[in-house]
């Protein structure tokens, strides 16, 4: 090659990886935006008509992103069989294909695309994701390419591919470590066993819901629930059957509560329930009602039954102290009172306390 010719090529070259960086650097204009400039700087390159980043699934070609004249009738989520296509060609030879014209080719012109698509001209490569096949870039035209198509065409086309790739898995990973971030949260917020809220996550729920009654100067019932004999039922059925009584027991109370109440575990055969803006008479009712829930269930020989101490707190129209789980240990403490109160004396029973906040302020 010519002096001018590499100093022409060397020209491109840099033209080609100055744009590339203008449009995969502009992060705050969102991937699909940076794909179709990427896709319009590909058909000026080339000077071509047709531009497609394409996903493979299976044996069916999927456009995912185009930029097309406006006679061509394509878009995203249109579909065809992968073998009718030129990017099945490329998807064999899993590597660059350039045709120039393919009405004069002995091989392709009789390809099923070119008599359903009539395209003369053609460069595509495969994209891929983490070693595997993901899909195509592409770009096409109906005219004959007015010149053979130069290692230059394909360097700038893998430039292009490899943009793609590594933004693809940059996705990828980020999507990942969301999710991971999402189950984290949920683990730090939930018991694993019977997928309600652990301590955690009731503080957080308590909190909010008692910050709304004490400006409004509402009423709420705290209540721990507590599985009779569950020792027993352990000893007798083994902790497996003892494991599934907890789920079902926490699938009873969250059933059987009203779309503002909450159930969270303890810990052990333990529940809390909050029961906001209720008054004691409501409170009566979404017991009993859990109750004969949890009594449904049928595990064992003998029905399961809880005992359940209640503390029914009204509160005043001031904000709340600023140790909030301190606040809440108290409440608990209250009904755990009530609690062992119900336990002594016969179980499988309610037993309330009624306070006000400033009773837990000192």
């Amino acid at each position: 090659m010519s002096t001018a010719g590499l100093n022409q090529t060397s020209t491109s070259s840099e033209q080609v990886i100055r744009r590339l960086y203008q449009v995969t650097n502009a992060h705050n204009q969102g991937f699909e935006a940076q794909i179709l400039e990427l896709l319009q700087m590909g058909l000026e390159r080339f000077n071509l008509d047709i531009a497609i980043l394409s996903k493979i699934q299976a044996n069916d070609y999927v456009v995912q992103y185009c930029v097309t004249p406006e006679a061509v009738e394509l878009k995203p989520g249109d579909s065809f069989t992968l073998d009718t296509t030129y990017c099945g060609i490329t998807c064999e030879a899993q590597a660059p294909v350039a045709l120039e014209y393919i009405g004069e080719n002995d091989k392709y012109a009789k390809h099923p695309a070119y008599k359903a698509f009539g395209l003369e001209s053609y460069i595509g490569m495969p994209i891929r994701l983490n070693g595997e096949l993901y899909g195509t870039l592409n770009f096409s035209s109906p005219d004959p390419y007015p010149r053979h198509f130069q290692e230059i065409d394909v360097d700038a086309l893998q430039l292009m591919a490899s943009w793609i790739e590594v933004e693809l898995i940059r996705r990828q990973q980020e999507e990942q470590l969301n999710r991971l971030n999402q189950k984290l949260k949920r683990l730090a917020n939930y018991d694993s066993l019977t997928e309600i809220p652990n301590r955690r996550g009731m503080y957080k729920k308590l909190k909010k819901s008692m910050n709304l009654l004490s400006r409004s100067g509402g009423e709420g019932t705290l209540a721990i629930v507590d599985i009779d004999h569950f020792k027993k039922l352990n000893d007798t059925y083994g902790h497996q059957l003892g494991d599934k009584a907890l789920v079902e027991t926490a699938k009873q109370i969250s059933k059987s509560l009203r779309d503002y109440d909450f159930v969270a575990r303890l810990g052990g055969e333990e529940f809390l329930i909050w029961l906001p803006s209720s008054n004691l008479a409501g409170c009566a009712t979404v017991f009993s009602r859990v109750m004969k829930a949890i009594g449904s269930i049928s595990l064992t020989k003998e029905p399961i039954t809880v005992s359940i101490g209640a503390y029914h707190l009204s509160f005043n129209e001031t904000s709340l102290p600023s140790d909030f789980e301190m606040l809440a240990d108290k409440m608990i403490a209250v009904a755990d009172q009530a609690l062992y109160e119900a336990k002594e004396t016969g179980r499988n029973k309610v037993v309330e306390r009624v306070g006000v906040i400033e009773d837990l302020s000192v």
